[in-house]
């Protein structure tokens, strides 16, 4: 397996594969020039997009992970592993993460520590379930989502692709989150919040756009 970004996040993705002791870890990329040739956590970063493309090409059956904590760089990294046919890792579950019956979960995803989904949730692609967030039954989680740590979501919760739901926010059931939505953290949100939308507080209160 590879991963593609070496920042904080990667850190905690690094941590997880170990501890799954499924896949292993073979090398790192990153844009960022200043940090090729060195070690990152025990592991070299090769280069870009281009040292990884080479990889691949060497290597057709090793997978990809995207190791980035924002959503819209995720999803962009995310579009061009799939335009060069570099297959993406099987979602990444943390050993204390609790997944229940019926629940569906897409390539790039990763689950971290003491997360729990809950009864037919689905989550899209290189979703973000930080650590102790916890998704209720028949939740709908849109590809490149980010839940930070703590939030809770109740049941029937749909959020749209690129949201951000801060650290410790809470989502009430049935309540549908747009596409591209930040809601701050500490946030209780009890109305749906329509696409591009930033909110805060409690409740939560739309500020931009």
């Amino acid at each position: 397996m590879a991963l593609f970004g070496a920042g904080g996040h990667a850190k905690v993705v690094i941590d997880l594969v170990e501890k799954q002791q499924q896949l292993p870890i073979a090398f790192l990329a990153d844009d960022d020039a200043k940090l090729w040739g060195q070690p990152f956590y025990g592991y070299p970063v090769i280069g870009g997009k281009s040292a990884l493309l080479s990889q691949w090409r060497d290597h057709p059956a090793f997978t990809c992970l995207v190791t980035v904590g924002s959503n819209p760089i995720r999803a962009r990294l995310a579009a061009w592993l799939q335009s060069e046919g570099i297959a993406v890792a099987a979602a990444c579950a943390h050993p204390s993460a609790q997944v229940a019956r019926g629940v569906v979960i897409d390539q790039g995803t990763v689950l971290m520590a003491l997360t729990a989904i809950n009864a037919d949730s689905v989550i899209g692609r290189h979703v973000i379930v930080n650590t102790g967030a916890s998704v209720d039954h028949d939740c709908v989680i849109g590809d490149a989502v980010h839940l930070a740590p703590g939030v809770r979501l109740c049941g029937g919760v749909t959020v749209g692709e690129c949201t951000l739901i801060g650290v410790g926010a809470v989502v009430l059931p049935n309540i549908r989150i747009g596409s591209n939505v930040t809601v701050g953290a500490g946030a209780t949100v009890i109305e749906n919040v329509p696409d591009g939308a930033t909110v805060v507080g409690t409740p939560a209160r739309r500020v931009l756009p």
